[in-house]
């Protein structure tokens, strides 16, 4: 006998079966809606003409496409430093006081430019040893003329049988030793004229025995109060540090000054050892710091260190930045790129000329002064800021660079008016 609970259920699989039947005829099952069919997107123009007015204002930049040998990029990170080539930690070269102060911190300074002026001890000391070897070289001087005179007299003497020949040799000899004195007096006077030009250069444009501008020092005054002294610049650059103050005492191991040249700064950077055999001196580098967003900073690789650290097994590579401006400040943390030769030429293009439509990469060839021509390409390496363009363009060729968005919002409002 077949349970309750079956016979409902072969009941209920007969009226679903019968469902499908009316008057004897079995039913279709209703059809699927239609997948409606994306109609294709209008084909993009192969050329931009700008009007007139259009090219004036959009302000389009330009470049030649090239082709030259490629490199790839090592990037790695660093930090800004002073370049310890152009930095100066001044001493004042005799012990004195400091009168005046003519700087300031931050400020820049030309070479040869009067820092400090200083009432220098040996200074004062120095220009009394100058004058008392220049009074003496005076006298030697005088000394030799007169036993050139007496020489001579001796000679014509001896000649009529007036002098014997031992008086003439004894003047002779007296000759030779005032010359020799000459020499010696002539020696001292050189010795501390040069220590005086050590604190002043000016001195160097003075005769011997002249009297130097008041501002640096006065060898004709006697009283110590005009030894004064100019502490200069070495050369072009920033006052760093200032480490001492009017009417202090200093001497000649005291730092006054630190002077920086921040035209050109360093950039210690940590290159892994699989990137070392990549890299030459002299090669291209730029870095990047997160106070100028979207601005590169060029320079050329200077040091590669001849061993790892152990820790890291990272070298020390030095890059020397240009900083016209002063832009770049020691310790900033930078980004740093280094092309590294791929050994091949290449066919290449300024970053911002490449465009992103429908997903394929395009750049606009200048055809005349109002018209660019879409040209789809084929990309490979991108370093330096420059792309390597494998089809579609050939060296010789001109493109837009910054601006060519101009360029891509143009051609894509001309699908939008076309499907309007």
């Amino acid at each position: 006998m077949i349970s309750r609970r079956a016979a409902l259920e072969l009941a209920g699989a007969g009226l679903a079966v019968g469902a499908g039947f009316i008057a004897g005829r079995q039913t279709a099952a209703p059809p699927a809606p239609p997948v409606p069919v994306a109609e294709p997107a209008p084909a993009l123009p192969t050329e931009v003409k700008l009007s007139p007015e259009a090219a004036r204002n959009f302000r389009l930049e330009t470049a030649i496409v090239e082709r030259r040998p490629l490199a790839r990029s090592i990037r790695v990170t660093g930090m800004v430093a002073l370049n310890e080539l152009r930095l100066a930690h001044i001493n004042p070269l005799a012990r004195g006081r400091i009168q005046v102060m003519e700087v300031t911190v931050g400020q820049r300074v030309r070479a040869g430019q009067r820092l400090a002026i200083l009432d220098a001890l040996d200074l004062a000391e120095a220009r009394h040893q100058l004058a008392s070897a220049q009074a003496a070289l005076r006298q030697a001087n005088a000394e030799t003329a007169t036993a050139r005179a007496a020489l001579q007299r001796g000679q014509d003497l001896v000649r009529g049988g007036a002098l014997a020949q031992s008086e003439l040799d004894r003047r002779r000899s007296d000759m030779a030793r005032a010359e020799a004195a000459v020499q010696t007096r002539t020696v001292e006077a050189e010795h501390w004229r040069e220590m005086l030009e050590r604190y002043s250069p000016a001195l160097r444009s003075q005769p011997a025995g002249g009297e130097a501008g008041s501002q640096s020092v006065s060898l004709a005054a006697a009283s110590p109060e005009d030894a004064r002294g100019a502490i200069l610049a070495p050369f072009d650059g920033t006052i760093l540090t200032i480490g001492a103050t009017p009417g202090e005492l200093v001497d000649t191991n005291r730092e006054i000054f630190a002077l920086a040249d921040l035209g050109i700064m360093w950039v210690q950077a940590d290159v892994p050892e699989r990137d070392l055999g990549a890299l030459r001196l002299g090669a291209a580098a730029s870095i990047a710091v997160e106070a100028y967003p979207g601005r590169r900073f060029p320079g050329v690789v200077a040091y590669v260190a001849d061993q790892l650290d152990a820790r890291t097994g990272t070298a020390k590579v030095r890059c020397e930045i240009a900083n016209p401006d002063g832009a770049l400040k020691a310790n900033m943390f930078a980004v740093v790129e280094i092309a590294a030769p791929l050994g091949r030429d290449g066919v290449v293009v300024p970053g911002a000329a490449v465009q992103s439509v429908d997903g394929a990469a395009v750049v606009f060839v200048r055809l005349d002064e109002t018209r660019f021509g879409r040209r789809d390409v084929r990309l490979g390496l991108s370093a330096a800021g420059v792309t390597e363009v494998i089809e579609g363009l050939a060296a010789g060729q001109v493109v837009a660079t910054e601006g060519s968005f101009r360029l891509k919002a143009m051609l894509l409002g001309s699908r939008f008016a076309a499907e309007d």
